[in-house]
Order: C-alpha cells, then structure tokens, then sequence
C-alpha cells in the first residue's frame, strides 16, 4: 500500500512536466504566454466585431443623410453640427478598432 501511495506521489510531482508541457522551462511562464495569446485573440475578435458595426452604421448613416439632403434641405441646414459630430464619432470608433485588430 505504501508503494501505491509512492507512485501516486511521483505522479502528482511530474504532472506539471507533461500536462503544461514545461519543456524544461518553468510551467508557470508558459501558462502566462498562453493566457496572453488567448486575451490578445479574444479581444482581437471583439475589436473587428466593433470595426464592423461601425463600418455598417457609417455606411448606413451617410446613405441616411444623402437622402435626407436629397428630400430635405433645410433639415441638414438645421441640424449640420449634430450631423458632422456623429461622424465624426463613428470615425474614431472606426478607426479606434481597426487599431485594436
């Protein structure tokens, strides 16, 4: 029984060399790398995920205007700070993202 018990106890001490992959480096530093590849791809994912809806809403914002310009005039006259200023918004998000990607 106490053999058993030896064994089991040099299984427990060598886990870390096989499950973590040490390759004779320390188990710890290699758990931080892959949990920094896994953070930088997640939020590589999230920032084109914004990228892209940004990209729709400005499309869709400029098609919306042109229209507006198009139809109504003085609508655009009335409300061109506000306009200029929600494109101006979506370009930094816009361009925020893309740097994140």
């Amino acid at each position: 029984m106490k053999r058993f018990f030896q064994k089991i106890w040099l299984a427990f001490l060598l886990a870390p060399a096989f499950l973590f992959g040490a390759k004779g480096g320390n188990v710890m530093s290699n758990l931080v790398d892959g949990f920094n590849d896994q953070v930088t791809e997640a939020g590589s994912g999230i920032a084109s995920g914004i990228n892209t809806f940004a990209t729709v809403m400005g499309v869709l914002w400029i098609i919306i205007m042109l229209l507006m310009a198009f139809f109504n005039v003085e609508a655009i006259k009335n409300h061109a700070k506000s306009l200029i200023g929600a494109l101006i918004i979506i370009g930094i998000v816009y361009g925020l993202s893309a740097a994140a990607m």
